[in-house]
């Protein structure tokens, strides 16, 4: 069954790039990026209830502006959905707080260095995404 997934990056050509990845992935059922943090939050509130709108997966970039991406989690980890999300946080370096790291555990399924590629999408999607 294909799924969703969201993007979420302050790049825009690095989502447009993703995006493309992931359609030519043909894993994906529906694909949303977004450029700030904010944005993805208010889409996932007024989807809330819906399943089958819900992602399986967010790629979310580490390093943002004004929203990053732990402010992000500490924001998700309020909401209350219908299923489980995973979240993979990007980065440039593979250098992660620890404190962070410990502290958003339950919510990060893993880490993964940027650039994507369609192997790291596929790797992740097919071993979290029923």
């Amino acid at each position: 069954m294909l799924q969703n997934v969201f993007f979420i990056d302050d790049d825009k050509p690095t989502t447009i790039i993703n995006e493309r990845l992931a359609k030519r992935s043909l894993l994906f059922n529906s694909i949303k990026t977004f450029n700030h943090s904010d944005e993805a939050l208010d889409y996932l509130r007024s989807i809330q209830n819906e399943k089958e709108l819900l992602p399986c997966l967010i790629f979310l970039d580490i390093n943002m502006p004004a929203s990053n991406g732990w402010s992000f989690l500490k924001t998700f980890n309020t909401i209350d959905f219908p299923k489980k999300i995973f979240i993979i946080m990007l980065s440039t370096t593979d250098i992660v707080e620890n404190s962070m790291k410990e502290m958003y555990k339950e919510v990060i399924y893993t880490y993964e260095t940027k650039p994507l590629t369609i192997e790291k999408i596929k790797k992740h999607t097919t071993a979290i995404c029923p």
